[in-house]
């Protein structure tokens, strides 16, 4: 659940920054042949327009059009009443209020642009029909998927996301500290976790617990409570200022077992080389049995995509200074273990 005040730190996120952004993306749209590209956003796919524009909304759902030149438009179906807030959060021009953004955005693009140009969706798969529909009926065969453009601009990570996302990572650390030594169920964890994280300005934690490593490995999304074993493990998304990271730990109540030291010391070396991974292949040999691993990074709509995974070749290229998170778990002769941290691709 979204919390919290959600704003915009200026010195945290420069406008010169967001600026170069649009700027790569406009340079981009022209070298395509585009007039307009669009990108939507919700409560579950605000990364992209947060890239380009700071804006995350709290709910509901909006829509970006950018043309190549200007400043982009938003269409959000929220009222008016929050209009001034948008603008406060956020580096964009206009904002009009559409209740129904497909129609809202068919009206927007008649001014801004001709009835033959090509108009690029970012994430168009995924396109929700009632803002899709309206679109291609009025731009027939003329609206192309947007997605591997805006994945090739999206990273490497500009020196103020990696600053974010290295506060994230402390945050979500310092989160797991503060988790009790001696717990016996699932909600004393949550609690602190939460708690902890969001003092610390957390927009937004998800969590997900395996209540025991002795047994299925699963992480669950706690709906109730649970009775945690001697060893578990637990899993913390979070975001700050738009920044998404993910760490998960391995917790022993009491003296970790030996093997996790040797899983860590894997883990560490894998996170240095992973700029060198390519086919799926990770080039150092677990101990014990690799169960999985992924690799994740925000290439689109969705905070965090899997670009990689076991087995797997890469479905987007990760340039060096690229944000990733790596996860993994392993089955060890005394049990599960799992990890996953945030690094920068080739640091």
């Amino acid at each position: 659940m979204r919390r919290g005040l959600i704003s915009w730190s200026r010195e945290e996120m420069p406008v010169a920054v967001l600026d170069q952004r649009l700027a790569r993306l406009q340079a981009a749209m022209r070298a395509e042949n585009l007039g307009a590209v669009l990108a939507y956003t919700s409560f579950a796919q605000p990364a992209a327009v947060h890239w380009i524009t700071n804006f995350t909304p709290y709910w509901s759902e909006a829509l970006l059009v950018m043309l190549p030149e200007g400043a982009p438009v938003l269409l959000a179906s929220l009222t008016k009443r929050v209009h001034t807030w948008i603008r406060e959060v956020s580096h964009i021009g206009e904002v009009v209020m559409a209740p129904r953004l497909g129609p809202g955005a068919v009206r927007l693009l008649a001014e801004k642009i001709g009835a033959d140009a090509r108009i690029g969706v970012i994430g168009l798969d995924s396109l929700p029909w009632p803002v899709g529909e309206p679109l291609s009926a009025a731009y027939p065969d003329r609206v192309v998927d947007a997605g591997p453009m805006f994945a090739a601009l999206r990273q490497p990570a500009d020196a103020e996301e990696r600053a974010l996302a290295v506060h994230a990572a402390a945050i979500g650390r310092a989160a797991l500290d503060a988790a009790p030594a001696h717990a016996r169920q699932a909600s004393e964890l949550t609690a602190a976790i939460e708690a902890a994280a969001r003092l610390a300005g957390a927009e937004e934690v998800l969590q997900r617990i395996v209540p025991d490593l002795a047994g299925p490995a699963a992480l669950l999304r706690m709906e109730g409570d649970a009775a945690l074993g001697a060893r578990h493990a637990v899993e913390v998304s979070l975001a700050y200022k738009g920044a998404w990271v993910r760490v998960t730990r391995s917790i022993a109540d009491g003296p970790a077992p030996a093997s996790w030291a040797a899983a860590q010391a894997w883990f560490d070396a894998t996170v240095a080389g992973m700029g060198e991974v390519r086919d799926g292949q990770l080039p150092i040999a677990a101990p014990g049995q690799l169960v999985q691993w992924s690799l994740e990074a925000s290439v689109g709509l969705h905070p965090l995509t899997v670009v990689m995974a076991q087995g797997r070749p890469a479905t987007v290229a990760l340039p060096a200074g690229s944000l990733a998170v790596f996860s993994a778990q392993l089955a060890l002769e005394d049990g599960h273990w799992l990890c996953a941290a945030p690094l920068v691709m080739g640091a």
